[in-house]
């Protein structure tokens, strides 16, 4: 419950952001700072903007065609009928906050983490373009080009912003349509600004930290941050006071305020970027350092899984053809039979068993072949008690892993025990655990979990896939009992 909660609180964080922000860009606009307005801004747009929270999250909660619609209705739908109720309710319009800006900012944050889920269950490659778009080097610029974009808004709305100090936190979209030239004008200046922001970031993560820190050390680092400032600080503020803005009053939009490109504020500006930059970057850097590390895992780990799969295969071959052998030198009439058991056994090998996970049903019927090419063998030496699982269909795990437990009785307990002789195999489902039972004669030589060949075959290779697929998802018992050799394999599977 816990869990769920947790994840259901993620789900809707983007949209409480977005509702927090809204808020607090509508209380700074009545530039009445009391705790009632405050409270009262906030509650209020929590109750309009509460249909985003319930379709955001709905539209989370479904695949396809069904979250597309339960979204569109939640940001496009809402918004559409809350205008309609405002034309024709004026009570309702003159109590509404809830504008396009708000919406907006909703509607952005919840593509945002539809985007962010997607790029987490879809496997990407380096250069996917999902990749690129929830990069930090992104994620910085799109920051900044919204922060140019409000700013710009925000002193279009009030007039001789540079004079008429402070400015109210509102953005009216009709009115940068309709003065879209002065919107440009104030737009390119802030765009300027914050191309100068994200050099400062740019210079830290790729120079300052992966040429200096990582490379070199930190006593490098502090050194080449302290160069930075002393050198980049003064000509950059020059630059903008050279923009129109910072030329109407003695006010400037510099961090010093005035027009004096020494300052020392100045400097002190671009060293608190750097100190604010700095732990964000380190932080994005040791999450894309590990995200490496475990793509390289996870291929490691796929070609070791593909090695193992493809021993296999010839270790089943040869067993079978050997019986096949056998029954030929007898002029046996099940020769037929064996063949077209053989070649239907070889074909699930060839193409089910490359697959990460097959159905249940499928492996089952996999064993089920193969001990009927071993009763063709042994007719009345040996005797096969078998119990299959019901809803095996519902299953699926790793092809290729309990024909080892199978073969690995024939090859080292019935082939070589005195006969008759009697298996024993129980399948067994207890929800999603699979409990897989195998009791076999012991030959005449003590059975091992080693193939006596050393060839890494049998329950060693058993052992290692599992390991490696089922980590702390199974347990696997192999041990000599009497007369008798008892494996049994317990193991947690995954719905289809």
């Amino acid at each position: 419950m816990v869990v769920n909660l947790r994840k259901n609180c993620l789900v809707l964080l983007p949209i409480f952001a977005a509702l927090l922000l809204e808020a607090a860009i509508r209380f700074l606009s009545y530039q009445q700072p009391d705790a009632t307005t405050y409270l009262a801004v906030h509650g209020q747009l929590l109750i309009e903007m509460l249909p985003f929270f319930v379709c955001h999250y709905l539209a989370s909660t479904r695949p396809g065609r069904g979250a597309l619609l339960i979204w569109l209705g939640g940001f496009i739908g809402y918004p559409l009928l809350s205008n309609i109720l405002a034309h024709t309710i004026p009570a309702y319009g003159q109590w509404r906050l809830l504008e396009i800006q708000g919406v907006v900012f909703a509607m952005v944050a919840s593509v945002l983490w539809f985007i962010h889920h997607f790029y987490g269950r879809v496997k990407q490659g380096p250069r996917s373009w999902i990749a690129h778009l929830l990069s930090l080097d992104f994620m910085v610029a799109l920051s900044l080009f919204l922060w140019a974009f409000t700013m710009a808004g925000v002193f279009l709305y009030t007039d001789n912003p540079m004079v008429n100090q402070p400015l109210q936190m509102i953005i009216d979209f009709a009115l940068i349509t309709e003065k879209l030239p002065l919107f440009m004008h104030y737009f390119w200046q802030f765009s300027l600004m914050a191309l100068v922001l994200f050099g400062v970031y740019w210079f830290n993560r790729y120079v300052l930290i992966r040429r200096l820190l990582a490379v070199h050390g930190l006593i490098p680092f502090l050194a080449g941050g302290l160069i930075f400032i002393l050198l980049f600080s003064t000509p950059i503020s020059a630059l903008l006071l050279l923009m129109p803005l910072n030329n109407v009053t003695d006010f400037t939009l510099l961090p010093s305020e005035n027009h004096n490109p020494f300052d020392p504020f100045n400097s002190q500006m671009t060293f608190w970027l750097l100190m604010f930059s700095t732990p964000i970057i380190l932080a994005f850097e040791r999450k894309s350092q590990d995200a490496r590390v475990a793509d390289i895992a996870r291929r490691q780990t796929r070609t070791e899984l593909q090695m193992l799969q493809q021993q296999v295969n010839p270790h089943f071959l040869f067993n079978t053809l050997n019986n096949l052998y056998a029954l030929c030198l007898e002029r046996s009439p099940q020769a037929p039979d064996m063949v077209e058991k053989l070649a239907g056994l070889l074909r699930y090998t060839v193409y089910q068993g490359q697959k990460e996970q097959v159905s249940l049903v499928d492996d089952v019927r996999y064993l089920q072949d193969y001990l009927a090419l071993q009763s063709m063998r042994y007719t009345d030496d040996c005797h096969f008690q078998c119990t299959w699982p019901t809803q095996a269909e519902r299953w699926q795990l790793s092809p290729l892993l309990l024909i080892i437990v199978l073969e690995n009785a024939f090859k080292h307990g019935i082939e070589k025990a005195s006969k008759p002789c009697e298996l024993k195999l129980a399948l067994t489902l207890d929800n999603n655990r699979l409990v897989f039972e195998c009791k076999n004669p012991i030959g005449q030589s003590a059975q091992t979990p080693v193939n006596e060949d050393n060839s890494g075959l049998g329950l060693e290779n058993l052992r290692r896939r599992l390991n490696l697929q089922y980590a702390n998802c199974h347990e696997l018992i192999s041990e000599q009992r009497g007369n008798h050799w008892y494996t049994r394999l317990q193991m947690e599977l995954a719905p289809c």
